[in-house]
């Protein structure tokens, strides 16, 4: 994976224009989780003169070049933080989870050509109904365990921890949470009974983030000494409710929450309205990563250069390491300095996006950092039944795929809307006034709520509840014909 996007980072041009010199385009900071690093200048011995000598070199054998060769201009500070996040990858030849009737076969064709043949025959040797590795469907969960577990170390050892040649008693005990044992309390075995419990999530079944966010809900409600003292989640919106919050701190102006916002912004792709909010996201001192990436192929967003977002990539399967002895290997596989890079352009519009906020006053001050956000809306309470909308979970909305909607061209810019009404006006309905023209909405979020006249319908299904994000104001449409019935674009 790593491979495949520095490839096509580094085969693209990002300004467009086929003439910017890829050096001055990356000379941007590196912006890691609310912390910013420098990009040193290039040598001049092994920098541009480098960079001369191998201009008239073919392309191909530059670009091959560059994968294997160490970017002379990284920040050692920058690449410090990056090993020092916690990073949880696929794992082999753990406790067995047991299949379920009705969910995926450990024996199938699927998991067989994404596994080593020699790991998929001895599993079926002997665990035939269970599943001893998480390869090719627990991506979305490694990411989320990321993204908890560094959270953790935030609460638990500050954002300035680095990682040293002796690992502080915290980090082990942290880490030793994580372990793929059914008696770690964030063990993937844990995800995935969480998953069955709340989310109907088979052993084997890829997740989303709405599924995700759920089990680590859970998780951290079940085991309190976490040092997090609760998660609120939004499954479909980036909506947080000041209600909820206040309940916590009126318990302990101290408390930390960790807020995991399930959000889709966009269609096939994340709308350009939403880059820069994405980036002032990663760069908040509230952060603590993205899980997201493209589909079925979940990554760990934790900061950004240009336009360009920096990523832990889960999809490198380790043997599992039993944490007996506190051996360092064990706590060495849970980090690494090697990140990757994936153009915000291509980053899929369904995430999974994490704060933690420790104390009332660091609630008040993010209240004020997201003010302006098109991404995230602090409400002050809970909608009530009849503003009630969608609930439902993003991780199973598709679009269809023979229509417009595909064509980014049909993308208005910022999400704009056209709302018609509902109801289905028939020739007897001559009694009905014609319906009322829309108003401008002039919030980026609203609950539009349109009902028809009861007098003029033989049902009482005839409420329609949507929730659509706007920019500004909604797109004016033409009237309805007769017998029209509404068209959602």
């Amino acid at each position: 994976m790593n491979y495949l996007s520095k490839m096509s980072i580094q085969g693209d041009d990002p300004g467009g224009d086929g003439g910017s010199d890829q050096n001055e385009v990356n000379q941007e900071d590196y912006v890691l989780l609310g912390e910013s690093y420098p990009v040193l200048p290039l040598d001049n011995n092994n920098g541009a003169g480098e960079e001369n000598k191998n201009v008239n070199e073919p392309y191909l054998a530059r670009l091959i070049g560059g994968l294997f060769s160490k970017n002379s201009n990284e920040n050692p500070d920058f690449l410090s933080d990056v090993r020092s996040r916690l990073h949880f990858t696929y794992r082999t030849r753990f406790m067995p989870i047991p299949a379920v009737p009705g969910g995926p076969s450990p024996l199938s064709f699927h998991f067989l050509i994404r596994e080593n043949p020699i790991n998929a025959i001895e599993n079926a040797i002997n665990n035939p109904a269970c599943f001893n590795t998480d390869v090719g469907w627990g991506c979305m969960i490694r990411t989320g365990q990321s993204l908890l577990g560094n959270a953790l170390q935030i609460a638990r050892l500050g954002r300035g921890y680095r990682i040293g040649s002796e690992l502080k008693p915290e980090e082990i005990s942290i880490i030793d949470w994580f372990v793929d044992i059914p008696d770690a309390p964030f063990s993937i075995h844990n995800f995935v009974s969480k998953g069955m419990e709340l989310s109907s999530k088979r052993p084997g079944e890829w997740f989303g983030p709405a599924a995700t966010s759920r089990s680590i809900q859970s998780l951290i409600r079940g085991f309190k000494q976490c040092g997090i003292d609760d998660c609120q989640i939004s499954v479909s919106s980036g909506d947080v409710y000041e209600e909820d919050v206040m309940k916590v701190f009126n318990e302990s102006k101290d408390s930390r929450i960790l807020l995991l916002l399930g959000v889709k912004l966009g269609i096939n792709a994340v709308n350009e309205f939403y880059w820069n909010d994405i980036k002032r996201l990663l760069g908040s001192k509230f952060s603590v990563g993205i899980a997201g990436g493209r589909p079925s192929s979940s990554l760990y967003f934790i900061g950004y250069q240009g336009n360009e977002l920096l990523y832990l990539d889960p999809h490198t399967a380790q043997p599992f390491l039993s944490p007996s002895h506190q051996e360092r290997s064990f706590y060495d596989s849970c980090h690494s300095s090697n990140y990757g890079k994936l153009a915000i352009q291509d980053l899929d519009p369904s995430m999974l996006i994490g704060i933690l906020i420790s104390g009332e006053e660091e609630f008040k001050e993010w209240k004020r950092e997201v003010k302006d956000s098109h991404i995230i809306n602090i409400l002050e309470r809970k909608p009530g039944p009849m503003e009630s909308v969608f609930d439902g979970d993003l991780d199973s909305f598709n679009m269809p795929d023979n229509d417009g909607f595909n064509d980014k061209s049909t993308i208005v810019d910022g999400d704009y809307v056209d709302i018609r009404a509902v109801i289905k006006h028939n020739d007897s309905a001559s009694c009905c006034e014609k319906d009322d023209g829309f108003q401008d909405i002039h919030c980026k979020k609203q609950h539009i709520v349109v009902i028809g006249d009861r007098s003029c319908s033989t049902t009482s299904q005839d409420v329609e509840v949507e929730k659509v994000l706007v920019e500004h104001e909604t797109v004016g449409v033409p009237e309805p014909q007769h017998n029209e019935v509404a068209d959602i674009l």
